[in-house]
């Protein structure tokens, strides 16, 4: 029996504060990552006033592209797409440079312009986003930050700023010293920058603004330590910034949740992050882990934009756990059917999405063990990447998936604010009836017809009383007793 060679990608992203690499395969029409490397290799500090990178800097880059070859060069039908950015193209001695990398990596090193930067960023975003009509996304990098709008998964607007976390701190922040007048001077050099958009950037109300890059995401986890909120709002970074100003210099600055070396760079980051926020209007902004790299795999892959990332998550861990796809289908339906008519009562019509979506995985965890199947499904959405799933969004699917069936947990929904515990829990009720109208893989027709709800009950009226529908009375009875531990009553009549 001949074995299937499998297909590899690779994307390498050589930045100006890092290199990263990503290796991929193509898994149920997905992208599976298999690796993922950064090296900090500081190539904009090798920039001298001429824009020529030092021998130093240039060593850095071409050992750490030597490890990352090593990494994929047994690899089996390896695609590559190697690409830099900002400070390759500005170096002035930038053939040096790829000259001495073809000697370590045997691909072509595409140095992309920033157009091409912003546009890759928003394709990885969009990947594995759920992206609406009217997006803002700002990637902060080291030489440059890209600013992009896009209506849902097409960027319209493409920006490169020549202003970034590296540049900056060796301009206002390189000896250290945090004051006042030093973030002044790097968020008016950030205006200047800013000032060069199109008037579009100016007048638009966002319904999504998203920040990449790991700059940000060093902002998110110092607001989150100094604030102890996880949301980025222009008082939570006024906030970070006095804190920065009241350590008096960068080296009395310390986060647990931050490398010192990303640390480092956390002032001027933070000082093009509060421009951005008061020129463009922003009032939020959340972090989103994909960005350039992943923008490169997928067009690599030949894997296309997809309207709907959440759907096609779904789908490919519906395959990845071999879930019986009819059976999932009759216990959806009968879901959705039972939902339509309490949706309206419980408040819960927006939530139609999520309850699908746990009945199509509700069994993922029979590919583990079918005893306490439902744990082991909720403990794979609990630990898996999910593309377009939000934090809470994966938490509450786990939460449903995790009592589908036998004695449901309360301790699952304690946590949870007081309105948002209670959808959950009528959507957990739903889900429950619905897998008990399929147990056994028969199905009892049921006529939701005369289902009523008001709070905290839901009214059925029981079928027929015959052979099949005798056995299905019997689960209802018992399950009365079980949904009564979540504080709902079922009504049999």
């Amino acid at each position: 029996m001949s074995r299937v060679l499998q297909k590899h990608f690779v994307a390498i992203d050589m930045g100006s504060n890092s290199f990263h690499l990503v290796i991929a395969r193509e898994q149920d029409g997905s992208l599976q990552i298999l690796h993922k490397e950064k090296q900090q290799v500081k190539l904009a500090q090798g920039l001298n006033h001429k824009n020529q990178l030092s021998q130093e800097a240039i060593e850095r880059g071409v050992n750490c592209l030597k490890d990352f070859a090593q990494r994929f060069s047994e690899l089996e039908q390896t695609q590559v797409r190697p690409v830099a950015t900002h400070t390759l193209r500005v170096a002035t001695n930038v053939n040096e440079f790829l000259q001495a990398a073809r000697n370590v990596l045997p691909y072509p090193i595409e140095i992309i312009s920033g157009h091409e930067e912003a546009r890759l960023i928003y394709s990885g975003i969009a990947q594995n986003q759920v992206l609406t009509q009217r997006n803002l996304v700002i990637d902060i990098g080291g030489g440059s930050t890209e600013v992009v709008i896009g209506k849902k998964t097409k960027p319209t607007h493409l920006s490169s700023l020549r202003c970034g976390c590296v540049s900056f701190h060796e301009h206002f922040f390189h000896h250290g010293e945090l004051t006042k007048e030093h973030f002044k001077a790097a968020m008016t050099a950030a205006d200047k920058q800013l000032a060069t958009l199109s008037k579009t950037y100016f007048n638009t109300e966002w319904t999504t603004v998203l920040g990449s890059s790991g700059s940000v995401k060093a902002i998110v986890e110092a607001v989150k330590e100094v604030v102890g909120e996880t949301e980025l709002t222009l008082k939570n970074l006024k906030a970070l910034k006095q804190h920065l100003i009241e350590c008096k210099n960068i080296e009395q600055v310390f986060f647990e949740n931050v490398e010192d070396r990303r640390t480092l760079l956390i002032p001027a980051a933070l000082a093009i992050l509060i421009s951005c926020f008061k020129r463009l209007s922003i009032s939020n902004l959340s972090f989103a882990s994909s960005a350039l790299r992943e923008g490169v795999l997928y067009e690599l892959a030949k894997i296309g934009q997809y309207q709907d990332v959440q759907l096609r998550t779904v789908q490919s861990i519906a395959k990845l756990y071999h879930v019986d796809f009819n059976h999932a289908h009759k216990v959806s339906n009968m879901a959705m059917d039972l939902f339509e008519h309490v949706a309206d009562e419980w408040g819960i019509r927006d939530q139609a999405r999520l309850l699908g979506f746990a009945a199509s995985l509700h069994e993922i965890g029979i590919h583990i063990n079918s005893r306490q199947h439902q744990k082991h499904g909720s403990y794979i959405i609990s630990n898996s990447d999910l593309p377009g799933f939000s934090e809470q969004l994966q938490s509450d699917l786990a939460t449903l998936i995790a009592n589908h069936r036998k004695t449901p947990s309360i301790t699952h929904f304690q946590t949870l604010a007081p309105q948002h515990k209670q959808s959950l829990i009528y959507l957990t009720c739903i889900l429950r009836i619905a897998v008990l109208s399929n147990l056994g893989r028969i199905g009892c027709k049921f006529d939701f017809n005369k289902a009523h709800a008001s709070e905290n009950t839901l009214t059925l009226s029981l079928p027929h009383a015959t052979k099949q529908s005798q056995l299905f009375i019997k689960d209802l009875r018992r399950e009365q007793k079980r949904l009564a531990l979540l504080d709902i009553e079922l009504e049999l009549r």
